[in-house]
């Protein structure tokens, strides 16, 4: 299985288009003038861990504050500081600092298409990475209120795809995002995740694991 994801992350990538898929019809709803060529560095970590048979990745729910991203549902992650080395090293220290996995056991896979976040003025870099155990979640509660832990299967349902329509700082925006029980996953992570999501399609993995029991499956050929 580790096999078909590093396969899969090593080949082109659908970049932007499949990021523009569930992109919000108004992406700037803040105030000032965003310039991606003075954004600050960030790195998020799609970590891919097994649960009742099948691939999760974990999301936090941030805490309410006077922010930019104010309660939103996002992937562990923040900006890079002086001594990370590279981005993979960034999305490990934050991921740790936020939900306490071993960034030991994290084994790379793959950089997905970079990002720009005009409301907090952030270029982000996704990095997609497997977790070699069963994840002990601990969680700092200055940074994150909840970690919701989603089933793949859940985010490729075309039932889970919904949209909203609301104001934001007098703007009328219009989202698409994924729903999981009740939660809203939208904005400039629901983007990077319709490109991750996008990179599994293209490449025929499913995300139950009987489906890869048998040798059959790619990585037995």
């Amino acid at each position: 299985m580790t096999t078909l994801f590093l396969n899969a992350f090593n080949n082109p990538l659908p970049g932007k288009e499949a990021q523009r898929y569930m992109s919000p019809s108004v992406r700037f709803t803040g105030y000032g003038n965003p310039n991606p060529k003075l954004a600050r560095e960030s790195s998020v970590l799609i970590m891919l861990f097994v649960k009742n048979g099948e691939w999760h990745i974990p999301l936090i729910k941030r805490p309410e504050y006077k922010g930019a991203h104010s309660g939103q549902i996002s992937l562990p992650g923040g900006k890079t500081e002086e001594g990370d080395n590279s981005y993979l090293q960034t999305a490990i220290r934050e991921t740790e600092e936020e939900i306490g996995i071993d960034g030991k056991e994290v084994q790379f896979l793959g950089e997905l298409t970079s990002l720009f976040i005009p409301n907090s003025n952030f270029i982000v870099y996704p990095q997609v990475g497997l977790y070699n155990s069963a994840p002990v979640f601990r969680l700092d509660e200055r940074e994150v209120e909840s970690i919701i832990e989603v089933p793949i299967s859940e985010l490729l349902n075309p039932a889970n795809v919904k949209s909203f329509s609301r104001r934001i700082n007098e703007v009328q925006v219009d989202a698409p995002y994924y729903s999981y029980n009740e939660y809203v996953i939208w904005g400039a992570t629901a983007m990077i995740l319709s490109e991750f999501l996008q990179v599994l399609k293209r490449n025929n993995i499913n995300p139950l694991l009987h489906s890869y029991s048998d040798c059959s499956a790619q990585e037995c050929q």
